[in-house]
């Protein structure tokens, strides 16, 4: 059967693998589906001396319920401590001996065990993944719990971090985006193997999953690894995970006896599989994105109020947030407050300028073409882009839609989620901390 051109990806017949993704030869990306379900991207980059390869599982804390808050990624850190092979020392062994890397992460909505390989070690490091995620023993329960228990305890001494957590958690109340990723110290205690055996049949499904690999490798190779190791995993489709939360607006004062106040906004953004998320993404990086960003120059560099103080958008499944973050000492707070909503309002109201539009896109582009320097990097992207959005968009797609944005389409993003119905504002610090009586949009 011919290629059937879908953009700038190809789908064509593959008798043995199922069927194969390829996109245009500029980036050579190939992407095949097991019999089971089970994806597997690659990127053969051959100048390079090593691998970086993972396997990404789509489901993460917004998966849970109130009572299992933590669960995705308590059992993240299980992967790690002993397989029917090997015990954790072993596992760390096998790579660490090699020159290799081995890590994980838990996301709201992924879960990814990643490793980096030299590239005579990339089998090992295929082996070493499978073996940890299809035969983990989930064992050393009580001593691994303990060390998320103080990770929680980290979160609470460390108010940047913590006042991230408050906001989504006022934002999106009773809904899983609102909660932290590692979870509440009562829910974390509570947990029993059955629980992590019981999600992990739920989720773990081929499916729902993406092994990518971008460095110097095989391909022939990884693929006949990859598919000796992974095809035993029985199909399965997950279930759907929650609607589309409630956002909350108004003002909230969290005290507690530090000595800055820790400043969050949030109003509603789009989805990871919304268009409009580059307009977002430019006009967070006009309003708060570098060190040319207005809130920086002024809040920063003009008036002196602050350290840290920097805009951002998060995308999700369902939705997304565009937030903003600043941390200033209480008697600063008023002022901050008053100067970060005035820009906020002239974002709504103004057009930004050609050149300020030009810098920001640059600096968009230029983030994005450089990251791509790093394996890690890539095959993030590849999972990502094929775990939700159902393939992955190819550098021209990305670059033709930033260059489409105009300064009009900002102003009308900005008009569109910064109102005042819509925007919750946090804060996190001692008593005498500015509380405005109302949102000033």
């Amino acid at each position: 059967m011919l290629p059937i051109p879908v953009g700038n990806i190809f789908i064509s017949d593959r008798s043995t693998e199922g069927y194969a993704l390829t996109t245009s030869a500029a980036s050579d990306i190939r992407i095949h589906r097991l019999s089971n379900g089970f994806t597997v991207a690659m990127e053969r980059l051959p100048y390079l001396h090593s691998a970086s390869m993972g396997v990404w599982i789509k489901t993460g804390s917004a998966a849970e319920k109130h009572h299992e808050a933590g669960l995705a990624h308590f059992l993240e850190h299980l992967f790690f401590k002993g397989t029917q092979k090997r015990n954790v020392h072993q596992i760390m062994e096998a790579i660490e001996s090699r020159g290799g890397y081995l890590n994980a992460a838990t996301s709201r909505e992924y879960t990814a065990l990643y490793v980096r390989m030299l590239q005579e070690h990339v089998s090992v490091g295929i082996e070493i993944l499978a073996d940890i995620i299809t035969d983990s023993l989930f064992c050393d329960i009580e001593r691994e719990r303990n060390v998320i228990l103080e990770e929680i305890a980290s979160i609470e001494d460390t108010p940047d971090e913590l006042a991230h957590d408050l906001l989504s958690a006022f934002h999106w109340p009773n809904h899983p985006l609102g909660r932290p990723v590692s979870g509440y110290a009562e829910t974390v205690a509570a947990m029993k193997l059955k629980d992590f055996k019981r999600f992990f049949k739920t989720w773990y499904k081929p499916g729902n999953m993406v092994f990518a690999i971008a460095g110097n490798f095989e391909e022939d190779a990884v693929l006949r690894q990859v598919q000796t190791l992974f095809s035993d995993l029985r199909p399965g489709d997950p279930p759907p995970l929650d609607s589309l939360p409630t956002f909350q607006a108004g003002i909230k004062l969290v005290e507690r006896a530090i000595s800055q106040t820790h400043v969050g906004i949030a109003v509603p953004g789009p989805s990871v599989r919304d268009d409009k998320r580059f307009a977002c993404n430019l006009l967070a990086g006009i309003l708060g994105g570098g060190g040319t960003s207005r809130l920086f120059e002024i809040i920063r560099e003009k008036e002196g109020l602050a350290y840290n103080v920097y805009a951002y958008q998060t995308n999700h499944i369902p939705t997304g947030m565009v937030g903003i973050y600043e941390a200033v000492v209480p008697q600063n707070s008023e002022r901050v407050l008053e100067l970060t909503f005035r820009e906020i309002r002239r974002m709504t109201e103004e057009l930004v300028s050609a050149d300020e539009l030009a810098r920001c896109r640059e600096q968009l582009k230029g983030s994005i073409l450089m990251s791509l320097e790093n394996t890690h990097a890539r095959i993030s992207r590849m999972a990502k882009g094929i775990l939700f959005a159902g393939r992955v968009l190819s550098l021209e797609e990305i670059i033709d839609h930033i260059d489409a944005v105009t300064a009009e389409g900002i102003r009308d993003f900005a008009q569109e989620c910064f109102r005042a119905e819509s925007c919750a504002l946090l804060l996190l610090g001692p008593s005498e901390s500015y509380v405005p009586a109302e949102i000033p949009l």
